[in-house]
C-alpha cells in the first residue's frame, strides 16, 4: 500500500480528514550581486550577454506522438442512447481524443448515475487508492483528495495549457467563483465543470392538455399549484374513466433538477438544499450565512406537502422511486405537474411526446403563497463536479487539452456541433431521432448564459425568419424548432420548449430581468467538519424530510432535526461558513 492510500486510510479510520492548513512559504529573493567598484582598473571585460532563449511554444492542441494512454471512470444516465456501434468506451469523443490530441482512453469501471449508486462507488474507489488518472468527483471527494495527497496540483498546467479561448471564456462575466472554489491553499487541484450559472434555476412545468380538460388556467400563485394537483388528482385529466393519477410528482432524492422540491420550497421563501456536500447557504438580519435546509419557513413548506400527500395528490411510492422510475410514471401518463429544471424538456418529457402527440407541457415560473415574488434558486455558485488527475499520472496537461478540445469543437472557431453535440435523424430501431453525444465527453464545460443567449438569438432569428448571423450551434436549434412549427420535425417539440418562446429559457430570463435569482452565498470547497460529518447530515435531512412528507413522522420533528444538525457538527460547520465568508469580503 502506497504512502497516500495508507495516510487516507488512517484519516477515513479517524473519521478526521484534516485540513492542509500549512502554505509552502515562497522561496527568498536572492539579493542581486553588489556592484564592482567602479575604482577598479584592471577588472575584465564584461561577457557579452547571452541571446535570450525563445519563448517555449505550446500548442494548446498538440497531438501526441506517440500515443499516451488515459484511464478514467464513468457515471452513465439510465436510458441514455447511443448511434449505433458507439457506447461509452466507443464514441465520438473517445476516438476524436486518441485521433486528434493523441490520448487513448480506456474507462477502468462504467456505474450507474444515481446518487446512491455513484456515492457509494466513489467511496470505495477513493479508500482503495486506485484511481484512474483522471475522475470526476464532487466537492466532498475532492476535499478528501486533497488531504490524502492523492491528486495533481494543476496550477502551471493550466497557465501553460489552457487554449487563449478557454481562458477568455472562464474570465468572462466578472469573477469566477467556480475556479476560486477549485483552489485549495492556492493551487488549482482541479477543473470546474460549471459554476455559477442561472441555468439550474427551478420552474414549473404542467401538462396543458390536462389542464384544458380541467378547465383550469397555468399556475399564478402557489395557491393555484395546489388546486392543479388536485385537480389533476381527482377529475380524470386524462379522460380515461379510471383514477389512475397524481398531482405532484417528486422523487425518493428529494433534491433533483427533476420532480425534487427544490422550486416548491422557494413558493415558501424556503431555501433548503444539500446534494453531495452541495448545501445552500443564505444571509440572515444580521449579514451572517446561515443554513437553508434549517430555517422555519421549511417546515410550513413540509407541512404543505404532507398534506398534499396525505390527500393523496401525490405518489405514495415517493420513497422508493428514483428520478428514473418517476420519470416512467410522467412519460406512461400518469404525473401532470412538478418542479424541474430546463432540461427536463429533452428528457423525460420528449420520450412521453414520442409516445403521445396529443400530450403538451410548458414551464411555467415560480410563484409564491403570497405578495412577494418567490426566489429561484441557483444553489450552484460553486461546481457540484470537477475534474482531477491522480497524483504521479505522467502527462497532467492531457487534461487541460481535452478540454481545450471540448471548447472548440463544441464553441470554438472550429466548432463542430453536428458532429461533437448533437447528431440529427439518426436512424434507432427504425426510428430516427436525434442524439446528443456531448455528455460522452469526459471532460466538458459551458459557457456563461450561453443556453440564455441561445434562447434569445434563436427566437428572434424566428421573428425574422432569417437564421443567417447565427453560429451553427443555435443554427441547430432554428432548424429543429422551425422543423417543428412546420409540421415536419416532431423530435423538435423540446428545443421548442427548451429554447422557443413561451419555453424553459423564457422562464429564465424573466428570472434574470427580474433579479430574482438567489444564489448560494457559500461558493467554497467544503469545510472540515463538512467533510467529516456531510454524509450524515445529508442522510438525517433526506430521512427526516421524508418522513414528514409522507406522514410517517410528525411535523414537530422538523425541530428535533433542526437541534440533532446543530449538535452533529451543524454549529461547527456555521462557524466555519462565516469565517470563509469573512475571509473572501
Amino acid at each position: 500500500m502506497n504512502q497516500s492510500v495508507k495516510k487516507l486510510a488512517l484519516l477515513a479510520f479517524a473519521f478526521t480528514l484534516a485540513f492542509v492548513s500549512a502554505c509552502t512559504p515562497d522561496a527568498a529573493e536572492t539579493p542581486a550581486d553588489e556592484a564592482r567598484s567602479p575604482e577598479t582598473t584592471d577588472a575584465p571585460e564584461p561577457a557579452k550577454p547571452e541571446t535570450p532563449a525563445e519563448p517555449e511554444t505550446i500548442d494548446p492542441l498538440g497531438k501526441y506522438d506517440p500515443v499516451i494512454h488515459m484511464t478514467t471512470a464513468r457515471f452513465e444516465r439510465d436510458g441514455v442512447v447511443y448511434p449505433p456501434g458507439d457506447s461509452i468506451d466507443n464514441n465520438v469523443w473517445y476516438r476524436a481524443y486518441e485521433e486528434l490530441l493523441g490520448v487513448k482512453l480506456t474507462n477502468n469501471f462504467v456505474s450507474s448515475d444515481t446518487p446512491d449508486v455513484r456515492l457509494q462507488k466513489m467511496a470505495v474507489t477513493i479508500a482503495s487508492g486506485e484511481l484512474p488518472d483522471v475522475i470526476e468527483v464532487n466537492p466532498r471527494e475532492l476535499q478528501m483528495l486533497v488531504q490524502a495527497d492523492m491528486i495533481e496540483d494543476l496550477t502551471d498546467e493550466w497557465e501553460k495549457y489552457a487554449s487563449p479561448f478557454l481562458k477568455e471564456v472562464r474570465s468572462s462575466g466578472g469573477r469566477d467563483f467556480a475556479m476560486e472554489a477549485a483552489t485549495i491553499n492556492g493551487k488549482l487541484m482541479a477543473i470546474p465543470e460549471g459554476g455559477g450559472s442561472i441555468d439550474s434555476s427551478p420552474m414549473i412545468w404542467v401538462r396543458t392538455d390536462w389542464l384544458k380538460n380541467v378547465g383550469l388556467e397555468p399556475p399564478k400563485t402557489m395557491q393555484d399549484v395546489f388546486a392543479i394537483a388536485e385537480s389533476f388528482t381527482k377529475n380524470d385529466p386524462d379522460k380515461n374513466g379510471k383514477d389512475d393519477t397524481f398531482g405532484l410528482a417528486l422523487n425518493m432524492n428529494v433534491y433533483d433538477g427533476f420532480a425534487g422540491i427544490e422550486g416548491f420550497m422557494s413558493g415558501f421563501h424556503a431555501y433548503p438544499y444539500t446534494k453531495d456536500n452541495l448545501t445552500m447557504w443564505v444571509k440572515d438580519g444580521s449579514g451572517k450565512l446561515v443554513y437553508g435546509s434549517v430555517q422555519p419557513e421549511v417546515k410550513t413548506a413540509l407541512q404543505k406537502l404532507n398534506e398534499m400527500f396525505s390527500a393523496g395528490l401525490i405518489d405514495p411510492e415517493i420513497a422508493v422511486k428514483n428520478g428514473t422510475q418517476v420519470a416512467e410514471s410522467v412519460t406512461s401518463g400518469k404525473i401532470g405537474l412538478y418542479f424541474g429544471e430546463f432540461w427536463n424538456a429533452s428528457w423525460p418529457l420528449a420520450e412521453l411526446k414520442n409516445r403521445d402527440a396529443n400530450a403538451d407541457w410548458m414551464p411555467y415560473p415560480l410563484v409564491s403563497v403570497d405578495g412577494v415574488p418567490a426566489k429561484p434558486v441557483v444553489f450552484k455558485a460553486s461546481p457540484d463536479r470537477y475534474y482531477a488527475v491522480k497524483k504521479g499520472y505522467e502527462h497532467p496537461e492531457a487534461l487541460i487539452k481535452m478540454l481545450n478540445l471540448y471548447y472548440e469543437k463544441i464553441y470554438g472557431t472550429n466548432q463542430e456541433p453536428e458532429k461533437y453535440h448533437t447528431l440529427k435523424d439518426v436512424e434507432v430501431n427504425g426510428e430516427k431521432k436525434n442524439i446528443q453525444v456531448f455528455g460522452s465527453a469526459v471532460v466538458r464545460g459551458g459557457l456563461r448564459d450561453n443556453n440564455l443567449q441561445a434562447h434569445l438569438q434563436v427566437t428572434e432569428a424566428l421573428k425574422n425568419n432569417d437564421p443567417s448571423r447565427l453560429k451553427p450551434e443555435f443554427k441547430g436549434y432554428y432548424d429543429q424548432i422551425a422543423g417543428y412549427r412546420a409540421g415536419t420535425n416532431p423530435g423538435g417539440w423540446w428545443q421548442e420548449r427548451t429554447f422557443g418562446e413561451g419555453g424553459a429559457f423564457d422562464i429564465i430570463n424573466q428570472y434574470r430581468q427580474g433579479d430574482l435569482a438567489l444564489i448560494n452565498a457559500f461558493y467554497g470547497t467544503p469545510t472540515e467538519t463538512m467533510t467529516q460529518v456531510g454524509a450524515t447530515l445529508q442522510q438525517l435531512e433526506l430521512e427526516v424530510f421524508t418522513k414528514v412528507i409522507m406522514g410517517a413522522a410528525p411535523i414537530d420533528d422538523f425541530d428535533k432535526y433542526v437541534a440533532d444538525w446543530a449538535k452533529l457538527g451543524g454549529d461547527k460547520i456555521t462557524q466555519e461558513v462565516n469565517d470563509w465568508f469573512a475571509s473572501v469580503q
